[in-house]
């Protein structure tokens, strides 16, 4: 297994097929994010690294809306920002 990568905020990563925003590091391996679902929604949620990988720290819909959250706008924002 490898070392979790070092991300700080507003470093991008993939969890499965999303595409989410780093809020907040919590130690190595371990952060908060931000990402859209399926119905286009502001979710913020706990990730590690695992296996190689970025995964969801919980399995099942574990996050809140972060959508209208002020803490996390910046992060909402970039995410909604139309990609290059």
């Amino acid at each position: 297994m490898t070392e979790a990568p070092e991300v700080k905020p507003h470093d991008e990563i993939r969890i499965g097929i999303r595409r989410a925003v780093v809020c907040q590091v919590y130690g190595p391996g371990r952060v908060e994010v931000v990402y859209l679902d399926d119905r286009d929604r502001a979710i913020n949620e706990n990730a590690v690294w695992r296996s190689n990988r970025w995964e969801f720290e919980l399995f099942g819909p574990c996050g809140g809306y972060a959508d209208g959250n002020s803490r996390l706008s910046a992060f909402v924002a970039q995410l909604r920002r139309p990609r290059a």
